[in-house]
């Protein structure tokens, strides 16, 4: 395969404008790459890093040529855009997307996802597709949208039928439903894998812990054997391998009491789990997405610490957000903090992220945590 070279690396489009697609176009920017992204607005975070910026919607057919005539590839911020309409789309243009919408549609939404797993053998908790209450379990689980659903939203934990049945109806309109068996599991890990269709690269477990359905701590290492590693590259080897197409996939693990380890859901982008390899890692999860897409060689990750906390910074209010201000309670001397150009918080909405090496890291996380205001 021929590989581009930085002086003449391809102008890639992002569809998608918030803080992935920030530092998917930072990391890209710094091998010499231009990046342009179709955006909600113009002050969203990515607008305010990226070359190019057309404001609009993939329905809209105005913003969508301008885009797409100015890139030579695309890639995606999120899992929410229509596979279809991507296709469309592609054809019409002819640019490459990616992953491949063909392929993305395999996994565009939960349901798609587990069919597409269950059909490789990849284990994972038993689930089913819900169009009628009565086939609602009088069981522990959750009631799941299917598509459209992120950081908790979307996700229902109910306890038995007297909780899932009217919540059923009450969400049955929004899309498909499905219901997942709760499992009783000890840790929750994730693993990011990067294709080019010739390698895939790995990057380690890492340990994940949420606070209201949403992601606030990440932790390497993991405290997990070499054969749960080993076990979770082996099937997202299987995965990827199946779906040959570029670009990063994150996949979301549990590690149940008896150590099986089953899977829970895939991300086709750079994944909030991976922001601890900015600083943990001599290439980043943005940097070989792009490497990918661009047509450029992938790196073989090296970790340059022996461990490191990634700690997210999530809004418990709605009130304007200085970046600045934020940045400066920041007293720690061994830590590293990105933010994320974003003029509002709102409760649970991520702002930023805190990567922290050294001794005592949790407790320096909970302090950090401590002095914040947002």
């Amino acid at each position: 395969m021929k590989q581009s070279t930085p002086s003449q690396l391809p102008t890639i489009g992002i569809l998608g404008d918030g803080q992935l697609a920030m530092m998917m176009a930072e990391a890209y920017q710094k091998l010499g790459g231009k990046v342009a992204i179709l955006a909600a607005s113009d002050n969203a975070p990515a607008s305010q890093v990226a070359d190019l910026v057309f404001v609009g919607k993939l329905e809209d057919a105005a913003s969508t040529e301008g885009f797409f005539n100015a890139v030579d590839v695309v890639t995606l911020e999120n899992e929410f855009n229509d596979a279809q309409l991507m296709i469309d789309l592609s054809q019409r243009f002819s640019k490459s997307i990616y992953p491949e919408p063909a392929k993305f549609s395999l996994i565009e939404d939960k349901l798609s996802e587990k069919r597409f797993f269950e059909s490789l053998d990849v284990p994972m908790a038993q689930y089913m597709e819900i169009t009628d209450e009565s086939q609602l379990p009088d069981e522990p689980g959750y009631l799941k949208l299917a598509k459209g659903g992120y950081d908790g939203i979307g996700t229902y934990r109910v306890s038995g039928r007297q909780e899932s049945v009217p919540l059923f109806e009450e969400i049955k309109q929004a899309g498909t439903i499905l219901f997942e068996y709760a499992i009783d599991f000890k840790q929750e890990l994730s693993l990011i894998g990067v294709s080019n269709k010739e390698q895939i690269v790995f990057y380690p477990l890492v340990g994940t812990e949420q606070a209201q359905g949403t992601c606030l701590y990440v932790t390497y290492p993991c405290q997990v054997n070499q054969k749960i590693q080993q076990q979770a590259q082996d099937y997202v080897s299987r995965i990827l391998e199946k779906l040959d197409t570029k670009g990063l996939f994150a996949f979301e693990f549990f590690l149940t009491k008896d150590d099986q380890l089953l899977i829970n859901e895939s991300a086709p982008r750079p994944h909030n789990s991976g922001h601890i390899t900015m600083d943990l890692a001599d290439c980043s999860q943005f940097e070989n997405h792009m490497r990918s897409v661009a047509g450029l060689p992938l790196r073989e990750p090296k970790m340059l610490l022996e461990s490191m906390t990634m700690l997210n910074l999530l809004a418990t209010k709605d009130a304007e957000f200085n970046d600045d201000e934020v940045l400066s309670r920041i007293k720690d001397t061994e830590c590293s903090a990105t933010l994320y150009r974003k003029a509002r918080s709102r409760v649970k909405r991520k702002m930023g992220h805190v990567n922290i090496w050294g001794e005592n890291q949790r407790q320096r996380a909970e302090e950090i945590l401590e002095q914040m205001d947002i």
